[in-house]
């Protein structure tokens, strides 16, 4: 039943226009937005309260799921929290117009565009790495762990990875207003500690085998050195390892005019490691490991 989720949502995703009943973002803005409403998350919780707001959601799904004893209910379940799950148009949607600004030679569009994935720098040089980056976080991620836990793993990474975001993205709007004092610092950072903690833990399993993926769909023999050197780093974010693996699986020298080379290269380098991880989970599904 995973294989079947998990090809017919990218086939979906791919070909299909979703109205915001079908993406993530329209349910963890109101989960959290009712959570900071109720009082049950602030910026002076605990590590263990954040995690128990992400957890407990999950952990409730997969008791309800696990409960559930007809197959084709539980398969038709299972894939419509995955469609939910997995995917970001806006993205899609920035890639898009990005090449289309660089087609024409508007350098400061394509800035513009490339803003919306490196938190507001608009680097055009990290713009292609940025894009691996996403296409991890919103679908090699979120497939390895509905692959590990189901549905109710899915939901505990979206629900990770918005948490994070949105303390991220409020705390810079507080320092843009120099409003804070000392002590409400110090609880900004504490609090997003709390969440870039989980998050680590949450990505160091699902970004070795994605990076493992790159390098075998990439260049070999020159991924599998830096792969290797950093799989036992335990501080390591996901996002170095995941760029300096990427970097050596995919070599690229555009040229100085040329934006659109190397974003489109690592693109479809991401789109043949999420092609792997489908085979991959097919052969896990023959030998019975994977259900």
């Amino acid at each position: 039943m995973t294989l079947i989720s998990v090809i017919f949502v990218l086939i979906a995703e791919r070909m299909g226009v979703h109205s915001k009943y079908w993406l993530a973002s329209f349910y963890t803005s109101a989960f959290f937005g009712k959570v900071s409403e109720l009082g049950w998350l602030s910026r002076s919780s605990s590590n263990a309260a954040y995690a128990g707001v992400v957890l407990i959601p999950s952990i409730i799904l997969l008791i309800i799921v696990n409960a559930i004893d007809n197959s084709f209910l539980s398969l038709i379940l299972n894939t419509a929290i995955l469609m939910v799950c997995i995917g970001c148009p806006m993205i899609r949607e920035a890639y898009k117009c990005y090449l289309q600004a660089a087609n024409r030679g508007d350098i400061q569009a394509c800035s513009m565009y490339a803003r919306e994935l490196d938190d507001g720098e608009g680097d055009l040089s990290s713009f292609a790495h940025n894009l691996v980056w996403a296409n991890y976080q919103h679908y090699a991620a979120v497939i390895i762990w509905f692959v590990i836990l189901g549905p109710a793993g899915a939901v505990m990474y979206v629900l990770a990875r918005t948490g994070l975001e949105k303390i991220q993205s409020n705390d810079t709007s507080a320092v843009e207003t120099e409003t804070k004092t000392d002590l409400e610092n110090n609880e900004a950072y504490e609090y997003e500690s709390s969440a870039s903690k989980l998050m680590h833990i949450l990505d160091w399993v699902p970004v070795r085998i994605t990076a493992l993926g790159l390098l075998l769909v990439g260049h070999f023999s020159r991924a599998m050195p830096i792969w290797l050197e950093h799989f036992a780093e335990i501080n390591i974010s996901a996002k170095s390892l995941l760029r300096d693996v990427t970097k050596a699986a995919e070599e690229i020298e555009p040229e100085e005019d040329d934006c659109t080379e190397e974003p489109c290269t690592l693109v479809r380098l991401a789109k043949r490691n999420i092609m792997f991880l489908v085979v991959v989970i097919s052969l896990l599904s023959m030998t019975g490991i994977v259900s």
